[in-house]
C-alpha cells in the first residue's frame, strides 16, 4: 500500500488527473493475521510477489475460500508489468501458496464476471498463462510482436490495455535501462 502511494504522483495523477480523491494511507496491521468476520475465521498469509509485491491473501478455510487478489487473474489478461527479474518464478511460488491452502473457490482481484470461481482450472490457466508469456518473450522481439501473439492465444481475455503495459513493460525490462522508469514508460 505505501509503495503503491509513492507511485500515485508519478503515475496515477498524470494518468486520472484530478479524478482520484486524497486517500491517506491508514491501514494497520491486523493482530496475529487472523480476524473474524460474520462468524467466520478469516487467515491473512503473505504470499510475496505477483503482479506487485508484497501480496497477501485472506483464506476462509470453512468455506473453502480464497481471497486470492492479484495473484490468481480469472479470464484477464495478468500484469506482467513487474515481472522482470524473476518476478514470474516469485508470482508462481505465490500461486503454489494459495493452492496448498486447497480451497474450493477462489475470487480473483480481476476477473472476467461470466466465469466461474473453480479452483483448479484458475489455478492451471494462471501457470499456464506465465508459461505461454515467457515463450512468447522469448521468441518477439517487441512489444507489439509480444501483444500481438499473446492476443492470439487469449483471445477472449479481458484488458488489451494491461496486456499492451505489460508488453512494452518486459520488453524494455530485457533491454536494461532503470526499473522505475521503464515502468514509468510503459504506462505512460
Amino acid at each position: 500500500m505505501r509503495g503503491n502511494e509513492a507511485f500515485r504522483e508519478v503515475l496515477r495523477d498524470r494518468l486520472f488527473p484530478g479524478r482520484i480523491p486524497p486517500s491517506p494511507d491508514t491501514a494497520v496491521t491486523v493482530p496475529g493475521n487472523r480476524l473474524t468476520l460474520e462468524g467466520h475465521a478469516l487467515n491473512i498469509g503473505e504470499v510475496g510477489h505477483a503482479d506487485s509485491d508484497d501480496c497477501a491473501v485472506p483464506d476462509v478455510p470453512d468455506l473453502d475460500l480464497v481471497v486470492a487478489g492479484d495473484v490468481i487473474y480469472n479470464g484477464v489478461h495478468q500484469y506482467l508489468g513487474e515481472a522482470a527479474d524473476d518476478g514470474l518464478d516469485a508470482w508462481r511460488k505465490a500461486v503454489d501458496t494459495v493452492a496448498a491452502l486447497e480451497p474450493r473457490r477462489i475470487v480473483a482481484s480481476h476477473q472476467n464476471k461470466t466465469l466461474d470461481d473453480d479452483e483448479a482450472r484458475l489455478v492451471r490457466e494462471t501457470r499456464q498463462y506465465f508459461d505461454d508469456a515467457e515463450d512468447v518473450l522469448a521468441d518477439r522481439d517487441t512489444p507489439e510482436a509480444y501483444f500481438h501473439a499473446m492476443l492470439d492465444r487469449y483471445p477472449d481475455r479481458l484488458g488489451t490495455t494491461v496486456l499492451w503495459v505489460g508488453a512494452r513493460a518486459l520488453c524494455l525490462a530485457r533491454d536494461g535501462g532503470d526499473p522505475v522508469q521503464n515502468l514509468l514508460t510503459a504506462w505512460l
